[in-house]
């Protein structure tokens, strides 16, 4: 058994949402100073890193992210690489189509449903911000919802294309009771089977939660 760790390290120059508040880490307390103990205080977004969206980040009045399903976030999983299936020139933002992504599903000779998919972009996370990133097909995640699926991550920043203001993919995932897990690096996860734990913080109101995302292979 081991385990990877699908968690870009976070970081001063970690990308962010243009606008959004980046990650600071400054001394409160220091051992060097003279003081008894190190202490920080952080100062970050909570969409930082990889993070799982609450609901009541798209949809008003929806749950935080202390009311998303734990046993959703670990379990069974697959990592699809979606990297060679992302097509600008067949669609506005080249998100790989919903056929496509069966195919491959069905060409590594699954049998039955995913609970958990997390789909593979890249071969290292991005360094700096990607106004072009192509976000996932809303008719893939309304269909792996009716498959019976509980939590889609990938490594990208967003569900839905940057300049999206409808959000249309993060709206049908709320709807549906998918939990949505962002900013992963799968860098070093083998496609295949695998088993998720990626849990967030305890944030009573919070609309986003970073987590520690691990990979457990036999």
């Amino acid at each position: 058994m081991r385990f990877i760790d699908i968690s870009p390290a976070v970081r001063a120059d970690t990308p962010v949402w243009p606008g959004d508040t980046g990650f600071g880490l400054n001394p409160k307390w220091s051992i060097d100073a003279g003081d008894s103990v190190t202490v920080g205080t952080v100062t970050t977004t909570t969409h930082v890193g990889a993070h799982i969206d609450a609901p009541s980040h798209i949809v008003a009045g929806a749950p935080p992210i202390s009311g998303i399903p734990l046993d959703a976030c670990v379990g069974p999983c697959l990592v699809l690489d979606v990297s060679e299936l992302v097509d600008r020139a067949a669609s506005p933002h080249g998100q790989p189509p919903l056929h496509a992504v069966r195919a491959r599903i069905e060409r590594l000779g699954l049998t039955g449903p995913v609970e958990r998919l997390l789909l593979r972009h890249s071969t290292a996370p991005p360094s700096t911000w990607d106004p072009d990133l192509p976000g996932v097909d809303p008719a893939l995640m309304r269909w792996f919802a009716a498959q019976g699926g509980r939590l889609m991550g990938l490594d990208i920043a967003s569900f839905d294309p940057a300049e999206s203001t409808e959000l249309r993919c993060h709206r049908e995932a709320i709807a549906r009771g998918v939990v949505l897990l962002e900013g992963l690096d799968l860098s070093a996860a083998p496609e295949g089977e695998g088993e998720l734990i990626a849990l967030p913080l305890a944030w009573a109101d919070a609309d986003a939660s970073p987590v520690r995302a691990v990979l457990r292979l036999p």
